[in-house]
């Protein structure tokens, strides 16, 4: 723990894409917490095509993590064009001033449509239905009519919340010749392999050593040759 190996060194640059995501791992209890415990990540996709990890971070709300990135700048404008997400609640709020943009991943937003749905009590065929229906629809709109005259009211409240983020990419392509990604893979096999190394190998981390060794795996994946360098020194 007392060593810098997991050092990412990234300044508050701009960059072309912000991914953020997090992911649950077993916490070690204490009389103020439960075991459940979220590592959360935020890399960057810079002009030049490369991977830039601005950190991870457990304990942390986006809104404090926005705040840290925030000190780190190096100017006073935006850090990136797009911030991709999978509309997690207080994310959006939390990391508004470090973008000019937001994309709702288009494959985040037909999944949890299923989970919304389930909360309006729909039954798991009719889930099913308007899952596939959503990837293929052109007017939300319409959607949103549907679930109101269902007393889908849950669900018609999430799409009308998607829906102005759900085509940014389209927004910006047109407007400035940008290709911005609609989905959040990048980051989503980044989160994978941590997610393995977090719960599948090991159990009861402290907030401090899970954040920990999150940036040790993404320094690893963005980094190597930092990496190597680091021990070689050390």
């Amino acid at each position: 723990m007392e060593s810098y190996c997991d050092e990412l060194k990234v300044d508050g640059s701009v960059v072309d894409t912000l991914f953020v995501d997090g992911i649950g791992y077993k916490r070690r209890p204490s009389e103020d917490l439960n075991n459940r415990g979220e590592v959360r990540v935020v890399l960057g996709v810079g002009h030049d095509g490369r991977v830039l990890p601005f950190g991870a971070w457990s304990g942390q709300s986006w809104e404090e993590i926005g705040k840290e990135i925030r000190s780190r700048m190096l100017h006073s404008g935006p850090l990136a064009d797009v911030l991709v997400s999978d509309g997690e609640p207080g994310l959006s709020e939390g990391l508004s001033e470090l973008v000019n943009a937001e994309q709702r991943c288009h494959w985040h937003t037909i999944h949890d449509l299923g989970y919304v749905m389930w909360k309006d009590e729909a039954k798991r065929e009719e889930q099913r239905n308007m899952q596939k229906k959503l990837a293929g629809i052109i007017g939300i709109e319409n959607m949103v009519a549907e679930f109101i005259k269902k007393g889908y009211g849950h669900a018609a409240n999430y799409i009308r919340k998607a829906k102005d983020k759900l085509f940014t990419y389209v927004r910006f392509f047109l407007k400035y010749g940008l290709v911005s990604p609609r989905t959040s893979s990048m980051i989503e096999r980044m989160m994978r392999e941590i997610g393995r190394r977090l719960k599948k190998i090991a159990f009861g981390w402290s907030e401090k050593g899970a954040a920990k060794m999150a940036r040790i795996i993404i320094k690893r994946i963005t980094s190597a040759n930092e990496w190597d360098e680091y021990w070689k020194k050390d």
